[in-house]
Order: structure tokens, then sequence, then C-alpha cells
């Protein structure tokens, strides 16, 4: 069974999906990451082994939920940008003849150059809630 990518570009997703503002919107935006690595984790379960998912994000470590054995992994950028680390992935994928990453992003730069470097794209549109995102990536791996 081949086993399919996708780097998923989680600062984008939450960020274009929620609009924020005022004093507590660091924790919101953390909240809805959380929200966010629970979806995609499902999906990695409902797949059953035909997916993998990297979840990036930028910025430093922070504590997320649990994702158990699912297939998915949450990156976090430190110095470099989500978009240079999800790229290095397709490039690094390419190279070595383990098939084509998927990129999922609402960003259309990154999502163009993924494809110039031999990889998909899912395009997202900006306001997409997770669940949609999530149906996109699961609907064709679900038991």
């Amino acid at each position: 069974m081949t086993v399919r990518l996708f780097c998923v570009d989680g600062t984008n997703l939450v960020r274009t999906a929620y609009g924020y503002g005022g004093p507590a919107h660091q924790a919101q935006e953390q909240a809805d990451a959380e929200r966010l690595v629970a979806i995609l984790a499902q999906v990695c379960e409902d797949a059953d082994g035909a997916l993998e998912l990297e979840l990036f994000f930028d910025g430093a470590f922070r504590l997320m939920p649990e994702c158990g054995l699912t297939g998915l992994r949450v990156r976090f950028t430190h110095e470099a940008t989500a978009d240079e680390l999800i790229l290095d992935r397709v490039r690094s994928r390419c190279w070595s003849g383990g098939g084509p990453v998927t990129v999922v992003t609402a960003d259309a730069e990154l999502g163009r150059l993924a494809q110039a470097e031999g990889g998909k794209w899912i395009r997202v549109a900006h306001g997409t809630p997770s669940e949609s995102v999530a149906r996109k990536i699961g609907g064709r791996f679900s038991r």
C-alpha cells in the first residue's frame, strides 16, 4: 500500500479561517490550532494507514493535544517559516523517489511553488473551516 503524504500549512489555515483581535487572540489561535490537530488526527485514524499528515505551525514549540500513533506529526518552525519547511519536505520526497507531497494551504504562492517542485496542491479558500479541509483530505481514504 502506498502511503500518501500531506503537508498542511497549519498557521495559514487557522489564521485564514478565523479572524483574530483583542487581548485574547493568542489563546483563541491556540485553541483553534488544537482543534485542527484533533480533526486531522481523526482523518489519519479513519484512513487506516493510507496517509501521513505533517502539520506545520510558524513559531516556537507549543503544547498540543496528544496525537498517539495516528500518522499525524505536528511541527513547529522556530526560526524558519512553515513555507520553507514545507517546500523542503516536497523537494526531499521528490528527490528520494517517495512520490509527490500534497500541500494543503490557502497561500497561492506556496501552492504554486510546491507544484513547481513536483508536489501537488489542495487549494483551500480563505475562511474554510477545519472540518471542510479534513473532508478534502480524507474523503478518498475513509473506510
